[in-house]
């Protein structure tokens, strides 16, 4: 029978492998899943107005890409103000138990003998 830690060593290697897959053979580059932009063809003079539909079109996925960020500036401003409350409590947290411990006054024993040394 496969003991428990066989398993997980198994699942561990597996996890390793995937990654060790992912990075050669996923060639995503976070953010630019979106191939929509069109590059630039400079060297002939004559084409202005293609240049000119495809910058209209840059700036439109650009607007498009911007507009997601803008969409999620509620979403950070909201959680600035958690993490501030957040910090604001756990300083509260820090202080009361700090005023605690120095609150605290050593017990006072009575009738306790000293511990004298054990001889072998």
């Amino acid at each position: 029978m496969i003991s428990l830690v066989n398993l997980l060593i198994l699942f561990f290697i597996l996890l390793i492998v995937y990654q060790i897959f992912l990075a050669c053979f996923d060639n995503i580059v976070e953010g630019l899943e979106n191939n929509q932009y069109q590059p630039y063809d400079t060297n002939n003079p004559q084409n202005a107005m293609i240049l000119a539909q495809q910058n209209a079109g840059n700036i439109g996925v650009l607007k498009q890409q911007i507009d997601g960020v803008m969409g999620l500036n509620k979403q950070v401003q909201d959680l600035s103000g958690n993490v501030s409350t957040l910090q604001t409590q756990v300083n509260g947290i820090v202080g009361a138990q700090s005023q605690y411990v120095s609150d605290m006054k050593p017990a006072k024993i009575s009738g306790a003998v000293p511990a004298t040394p054990a001889t072998n």
